[in-house]
């Protein structure tokens, strides 16, 4: 990090990590936090395996947690796997070189079980709920400096 700018950036960085706490952030929903692990395991074999950048695993989680934080309304159970395959889809738009395609992502990822709607309007339902601030420090951001 540039000597000049590198304290500035920290102290950005911070100030927008603080702007975006998650903690506590499945309170209002039925998800557990060990299906919240289970699932952001299986997102890094999914984008692992489909070469994703390592900062799109890490930006998808941090728009799970979130959109759970932001959002009102009860996610359950059910909903985990069609946030995780959107939050996936959306962080590798943002993040990829050569993104994840919807078609990959209907067929390949959510094995056809999961209607490109859904996924769109969910998409949308994401981008509100954190008002369209995609980006935010992740925790590879920090490690990225400290090592």
């Amino acid at each position: 990090m540039n000597v000049e700018y590198g304290e500035s950036i920290m102290t950005y960085t911070r100030q927008l990590e603080l702007q975006n706490l998650t903690e506590n952030c499945l309170i209002k929903h039925k998800i557990t936090p060990a299906l919240r692990a289970r699932m952001i395991d299986w997102m890094i074999e999914v984008l692992t395996n489909f070469k994703c950048d390592d900062q799109t695993f890490f930006l998808a989680v941090s728009l799970i947690d979130r959109y759970f934080k932001n959002k009102t309304e009860t996610r359950e159970i059910g909903d985990l796997h069609i946030i995780g395959v959107t939050t996936m889809f959306i962080a590798s738009k943002y993040e990829d070189i050569y993104p994840l395609k919807m078609k990959m992502v209907f067929e390949k990822i959510a094995h056809r079980k999961l209607s490109i709607e859904e996924i769109k309007t969910l998409e949308l339902d994401i981008l509100k709920s954190i008002n369209y601030k995609i980006p935010a420090p992740t925790v590879l951001d920090f490690l990225r400096v400290y090592l």
